[in-house]
């Protein structure tokens, strides 16, 4: 039976994590956590109906945020309950490159790799596909994702900023794991 996805994919880097992180991204077949989170985004109509069509939350500030992550081997799936969206994807290893895990939102396909720096990891953009079609990686260079831990908790911040469009949508906040099996 493969790993869980993101300790086999960081390799030795895992150890170097601090706890609620692996915790959070271990191998748990089933995990509930829950926190609190801002949601940022631009206000332009573009930014907005993208949101809508991508069922990303709206801005809003200091929410309740559920996360459920269910695993299957190398496989998860993410479901984020905002107060006005559920968010949810699907992650799985990365057939073209290594040591990266493929997120399927929707139609899009995004592919990341990892950085890891004093206990930070950090998502690192590899290539984006909609509907299957491959879309110029420098229109995404405005994805930035990471997670640590402050206090004990493990603390997330996303933001996914598009040419054209401005701030997609930032969320940031932190979790605490309410449920592990």
């Amino acid at each position: 039976m493969p790993q869980a996805l993101f300790p086999t994919l960081l390799g030795s880097s895992w150890e170097a994590l601090p706890i609620s992180v692996r915790a959070l991204h271990g191998d748990r077949a089933h995990l509930d956590a829950r926190g609190r989170v801002e949601v940022r985004g631009d206000t332009r109509w573009l930014s907005r109906r993208l949101r809508k069509m991508l069922k990303m939350p709206e801005p809003i500030a200091d929410a309740p945020l559920r996360v459920e992550i269910s695993r299957d081997g190398n496989k998860e799936v993410w479901t984020r309950h905002f107060p006005d969206a559920c968010l949810e994807s699907h992650l799985s290893p990365s057939p073209r490159w290594p040591n990266a895990f493929a997120e399927r939102l929707g139609g899009a396909r995004l592919t990341f790799g990892f950085g890891v720096e004093q206990g930070q990891l950090r998502w690192v953009t590899r290539s984006v596909r909609l509907l299957g079609m491959p879309l110029p990686l420098r229109w995404f260079e405005g994805i930035d994702a990471r997670c640590s831990e402050r206090d004990g908790r493990y603390r997330f911040d996303i933001a996914v900023r598009l040419p054209l469009v401005g701030l997609l949508v930032a969320y940031a906040g932190w979790l605490e794991i309410a449920d592990a099996q």
